[in-house]
């Protein structure tokens, strides 16, 4: 009996390294997650475009010294375990510890898959850096021993002894191809493996091909030159980092050409650069939430990016996605955010339709009735945090606003897909578009309603850990979990809540769907009515300022032509007549010319010139009156013996005029119909394309098996469905409008006419909010006020005490009794509580705004005189709702009796017959004002005035049936100025 041991091919580790990795980007993550395991912050991939093509990695995580080079980097399935507990502080660098990421010791093997030749730089702090240059085509030759490949190191002190050991590694590393220049027996033994390899590679390869294997990579080794360029991303190398690690791979994988500028918009390029976007462009969970009670969820601190750089500029071209984050997705109309427990029933809120739908309580998911969860520590699941959100396809279904919509749908869209993350970083392939592993895809091919979820528009990931999902492992290929009974369970229950909350929330099937959906689409086609009529108030103020500007610029002209044209009219005798009425129809008609119908509301900065061009076309217009007047008296004194004659004349002038008009108009309607038909031509053309266009790439994607068939199928029902709804929406409101124009429907004037109003309703709303800000201000302001009193009379009582008799403390305790003595007035106006009506008397309510108003209208001379027949007066209502009134009618006259500087300024309570008068001697109101007197908002005060003291005083009385009005009847007056009349219910009034 003999024993033997296993002998290793060199080939084992190309198996282990570039054949297990499916493609660059999943390479770049595994090694990504490397620099994450040595604590790094952040990590770079830099593309340099030139020739050859060559890329770096670089990190700043804490590096090795030569000996960890050779003993841990340079050994294949080194055990992480072993190493867990070992690194320091210093190695940490004042990072919280990392769960590893890295299990199997074979990820660094990934880096053979960005190209062959690499060359690996590494320095921890306050020791030497290492480096070893690796030709990973060494290992695809199957006729090597692996112990016979040998890896040349170095130790260096100085960045720049690395060009010195740059030629004697590469040459070292040669002799694993050319042997060692003398004759032993791993020499022999090389240079047979390399001619048996290159022989069979050129059977292999046909005539075509004249480079052999071995010729490549002494090529290759023979030609390589680092540039500081390529270490300029290592910031070792640049001096802002003490550690890290740099890897520089010379003739990169042709994958990586896909991110140069030259190929941007290359067609075949496009595959490539998405699969890069979706792999590396979420690579951190950008969906963490500090502020989330989630078990799994991590932030790594942990920064990443991939970077071009062309002609000497670096751009950045993928990153850590802070465009796409919580705040995003957050904002989707549909959400479903909770945790899978340890029993695997799912917990948590649900939002659809923009609606929280289970506040106060939580929307449970209980696992599938035919499915038992595994419980063994082999087979556990463990706590899984779910999330993922979406919003409707079609914005005219959405609750979204259709700028939000489109904000949403371009900013989400690259980051679609349910994606996983084990302590924050990404597992793949989860959630990039080539793998379905929760069959979203397949369920929706059998009904996509009902379904709802779709792979292209969900937004989400699951968020796993280490210590609480132990039994999630990865395939050594990082194609995906291991498919154990944990994946399984993870599998099973994911896809238990798609489908639950598709069924009871978002689908066609579901009650939430049927009431939101019309509900949805009366606000969008709201939405779109009110951005048209927008446009269209736009478009009407921009005409009318236009139009403005031209005729304001006319007017002088016209205003000499027709001065001259006046000046120049004699009428004598009866054939003068038909001369100057012709005159003034020419007169009448520039002046009609001139007319601005459609004046915005508001005008805003147009109204000044707006006046200014009012008051012109009223004097052009009293000049053309003035020449009618004098024509018609002309007339009169010289009585035409045939005034038919011409009366006809004029009747053809004029119908000439009117002709000449509509003729003009009809060719400016033929021209824009004309234009129109081109229009609707091209747009019919445009949309009876867009299907083809949109889903002809779906061909060439099925032929190349890279789309399903089933799936195709779905993005072409997908695609029509969209456009027909968007034709729909073009087509069909088009047709409405030429039926209304055809029924002789102004809609121009309607909308105009309703934005108007909507405007003029949105200015009293935004006055009416900002009203009632201030009475709640004022309202929490006098209560926080007295139940401060007692404390404030107090301190003040007790200083009072202790320094005696004080001038400072005197002018505090006068100012404070002030304030107070305000804050005793405004008790009565108070509406908090429960208001209390009782008997008000006229004695009583001339007393308070005597009080009230007391400084004032002693400072300005005013009198205030009640009658006996007032004071007399009584009636039973609330303080609170009647003294208002009189404060605000006493307000009003004050103002007015100062600023118009009355001589003996007056005010009045009086009671005559059933009616409460108060008047002033003051100007009174103005005729033309008396229709809006008690509207909201109006005031003619330059100064304080709001306009709102005569609406709330009539809204007042009225809430206590009482009414107000205002006398305009000089025998009803009591003084000359303002006079208020009130009729109050139920009064007792003692005449």
């Amino acid at each position: 009996m003999r024993t033997v041991s296993f002998k290793t091919r060199a080939r084992t580790v190309d198996h282990l390294g570039r054949e297990q990795i499916a493609d660059v980007p999943t390479a770049i993550s595994e090694l990504w997650k490397n620099a994450y395991d040595a604590y790094a912050r952040s990590v770079s991939l830099t593309i340099f475009d030139g020739a050859p093509l060559v890329v770096t990695i670089a990190d700043d995580g804490h590096g090795m010294n030569v000996d960890e080079l050779i003993d841990r980097w340079l050994v294949v399935g080194t055990e992480s375990k072993l190493f867990g507990d070992a690194r320091s502080d210093d190695d940490r660098d004042g990072l919280e510890p990392r769960t590893r990421q890295g299990q199997k010791g074979i990820g660094r093997l990934s880096s053979a898959h960005l190209g062959p030749l690499m060359l690996l730089v590494t320095k921890r702090r306050q020791q030497r850096m290492a480096a070893a240059l690796i030709d990973w085509r060494l290992f695809e030759n199957p006729f090597l021993i692996l112990t016979d490949i040998e890896i040349p190191v170095i130790e260096f002190e100085d960045r720049s002894e690395i060009a010195d050991f740059l030629p004697l590694m590469a040459e070292a590393l040669l002799e694993n191809v050319l042997g060692a220049g003398r004759e032993d027996e791993r020499s022999s033994r090389m240079i047979d493996a390399w001619a048996r390899y290159d022989l069979a590679a050129a059977a292999e390869r046909g005539s075509a091909d004249k480079t052999v294997p071995s010729q490549s990579i002494v090529s290759a080794c023979r030609s390589f030159v680092l540039t500081d360029d390529h270490m300029a991303p290592w910031g070792v190398w640049s001096g802002a980092s003490e550690k890290g690690t740099v890897m520089v791979v010379s003739g990169a994988s042709d994958e990586f050409t896909a991110l140069l500028p030259a190929n941007s918009q290359l067609a075949t390029a496009k595959d490539d650069k998405a699969r890069f976007e979706t792999t590396l462009g979420s690579f951190v969970d950008p969906l963490f939430d500090a502020a989330r009670p989630e078990v799994n969820a991590a932030n790594p601190d942990f920064q990443y990016g991939v970077f071009v750089s062309s002609n000497g500029i670096s751009s950045k071209v993928i990153g850590s996605a802070a465009e796409f984050n919580r705040s995003l997705t957050d904002r989707m109309e549909h959400i479903v955010d909770g945790r899978i427990d340890e029993k695997g029933v799912f917990r948590g809120q649900i939002k659809s339709f923009g609606k929280w739908r289970k506040v106060g309580s939580e929307y449970e998911i209980r696992p599938p009735k035919e499915f038992t969860l595994p419980t063994g520590p082999g087979s556990a699941l463990g706590p899984v945090d779910v999330y993922f959100a979406t919003f409707e396809q079609v914005a005219a279904s959405s609750t979204h606003s259709p700028m939000e919509f489109e904000f949403l749908k371009t900013n989400s869209a690259p980051h679609a897909g349910l994606m996983i993350y084990r302590n924050g970083l990404r597992v793949l392939p989860y959630g990039r578009e080539d793998n379905d592993f929760f069959e979203i895809e397949k369920r929706r091919s059998n009904h996509a309603g009902r379904e709802y979820w779709n792979a292209r528009r969900i937004f989400g990931r699951i968020a796993i850990s280490r210590e609480n999902n132990p039994n999630l492992k990865d395939k050594a290929g990082r194609e995906g979990f291991i498919v154990n009974k944990a994946a399984k369970s993870l599998k099973i229950l994911i896809i238990n809540i798609l489908k639950s909350s598709a069924y009871d929330y978002f689908g066609t099937n579901a009650d939430d769907r049927k009431s939101e959906l019309a509900e949805a689409e009366r606000n969008f086609a709201e939405f779109k009515a009110k951005e048209a009529q927008t446009k269209l108030r736009q478009k009407q103020r921009t005409q009318f300022r236009k139009n403005l500007k031209a005729r304001t610029a006319s007017i002088p002209t016209v205003r000499e032509r027709l001065r001259a044209d006046i000046a120049a009219t004699r009428i004598e005798v009866a054939d003068d007549i038909p001369v100057a009425q012709e005159r003034l129809e020419a007169a009448q008609a520039s002046v009609a010319d001139l007319r601005l119908p459609g004046a915005p509301s508001p005008l805003g900065t147009l109204e000044e010139d707006y006046r200014s061009y009012r008051r012109s076309m009223t004097d052009l217009n009293q000049m053309v009156a003035d020449f009618s007047t004098t024509i018609a008296d002309a007339v009169e004194r010289i009585h035409p013996p045939s005034p038919e004659d011409i009366v006809l004349k004029q009747i053809q002038r004029n119908e000439g005029q009117l002709t000449s008009r509509v003729t003009r108009w009809s060719k400016e309607i033929r021209v824009l119909q004309d234009a129109e038909r081109v229009r609707i031509g091209d747009l019919v053309t445009e949309r009876n394309k867009l299907l083809r266009e949109e889903t002809m790439p779906l061909v060439e994607q099925t032929a190349s098996g890279r789309m399903s068939l089933t799936a195709a199928s779905r993005a072409v029902v997908e695609a029509k469905s969209k456009i027909d709804a968007e034709n729909e929406l073009l087509f069909q409101n088009y047709i409405l409008a030429l039926e209304n124009l055809k029924d002789s429907i102004d809609i121009q004037a309607i909308a105009i006419l309703g934005g108007d109003e909507n405007s003029e309703l949105r200015s009293t709303v935004d006055r009416l909010n900002g009203l009632a800000q201030l009475g709640i201000t004022v309202e929490f302001l006098d209560h926080e006020l007295h139940s401060h009193d007692a404390v404030i009379d107090d301190g003040i009582q007790r200083l009072k005490k202790k320094l005696g008799k004080d001038k400072d403390l005197d002018q505090l305790a006068t100012g404070y009794a002030g304030l107070k003595q305000i804050l005793d007035f405004l008790g009565p106006l108070r509406m908090a509580g429960r208001p209390q009506p009782r008997d008000i008397g006229g004695d009583y309510i001339h007393q308070y705004v005597s009080e009230f108003f007391g400084r004032t209208m002693a400072a300005s001379g005013i009198e205030l005189v009640a009658t006996p027949a007032f004071r007399r007066f009584s009636v039973f209502d609330q303080p609170s709702r009647l003294l208002p009134v009189f404060v605000n009618l006493v307000n009003n006259s004050i103002y007015w009796l100062i600023n118009a500087r009355v001589e003996d300024p007056k005010i009045v309570f009086d009671v005559r017959g059933d009616e409460v008068f108060v008047a002033d001697n003051g100007p009174g109101v103005e005729e033309m004002d008396l229709k809006r007197l008690f509207s909201l908002f109006f005031t003619r005060k330059i100064e304080g005035g709001r306009g709102v003291g005569l609406y709330l005083s009539q809204a007042n009385l009225a809430a206590g049936g009482h009414t107000i009005s205002y006398v305009q009847d000089d025998d009803r007056k009591i003084l000359s100025g303002a006079n208020f009349s009130m009729k109050f219910r139920g009064a007792n009034i003692n005449d």
